[in-house]
């Protein structure tokens, strides 16, 4: 089945206003080679979003957490309902570094995505086992996948898959067992909203993805596109990325 590819940049705490040239060559890129394979979406830090979306409009953006309610009294957080204001379309929720240093619960998690929904807000969900848990990862997936609303449409929601201990450590999963994982992971959406919805979710692989592996990776028939971190900050570096599929 074909399903909508994504190469996702996650800058994490990276960036400054002059950053801003990084997503104009991509820009650049993608029109000189008439790009089209995959939908590129650039989640930079709330204090560069707005800016950036003014400057270059087109390309898509998203942020790297929302708030659970709209406003309130939550000194330094964000709503997706400011995010929706300013033009922002898609917010990463529940990514591994901040379920551990923000120790973000699932039911936090399901909150913010019923929040970044009820705004219309498309949600890129990440999911992922600690190194001690890659024996029961499939246990450690499925609670995670609960989550997620019973009910939601293929076209709001995003999954990532990103083995935390792959995240910036330049270590990957076999690339059998990326494929692997992302069938099961399907599988494991199959039985809570059915085979339908899930065969038509986007699920994208993240962890030390480079323009390296990124071939080998994208090439994969269960992978949909990859979750970026520090390569999505250097211009070639990405753009070879997103010219893997």
């Amino acid at each position: 089945m074909k399903r909508t590819k994504y190469t996702i940049a996650n800058w994490k705490m990276n960036g400054s206003k002059k950053s801003v040239k990084i997503i104009k060559s991509f820009v650049k890129y993608m029109k000189k080679s008439n790009y089209s394979s995959s939908k590129i979406i650039i989640c930079p830090p709330f204090t560069l979003l707005s800016n950036f979306i003014k400057e270059e409009p087109n390309i898509l953006y998203g942020a790297q957490d929302c708030h659970h309610l709209d406003f309130g009294a939550y000194t330094g957080s964000i709503s997706a309902l400011m995010l929706k204001s300013i033009g922002c379309k898609y917010v990463i929720v529940g990514h591994s570094e901040r379920r551990e240093y923000q120790s973000e619960s699932s039911t936090d998690l399901s909150k913010k995505i019923d929040a970044a929904l009820r705004n219309n807000l498309k949600v890129i969900y990440c999911i992922g086992e600690k190194k001690e848990q890659i024996k029961k990862r499939y246990s450690v997936l499925n609670q995670q996948i609960k989550s997620l609303p019973s009910k939601f449409s293929h076209n709001n929601i995003i999954i990532a898959y990103e083995p935390v201990w792959a995240i910036g450590t330049g270590m990957t999963p076999s690339i059998l067992d990326i494929n692997e994982i992302h069938l099961k992971i399907r599988n494991l959406l199959s039985k809570k909203i059915g085979k339908e919805i899930s065969n038509k979710i986007s699920i994208l692989y993240g962890g030390s993805v480079n323009s390296s592996n990124s071939s080998d990776i994208l090439s994969l028939d269960q992978v949909d596109g990859a979750l970026v971190g520090g390569a999505s900050l250097k211009s070639k570096d990405f753009c070879k990325i997103f010219d893997s599929y």
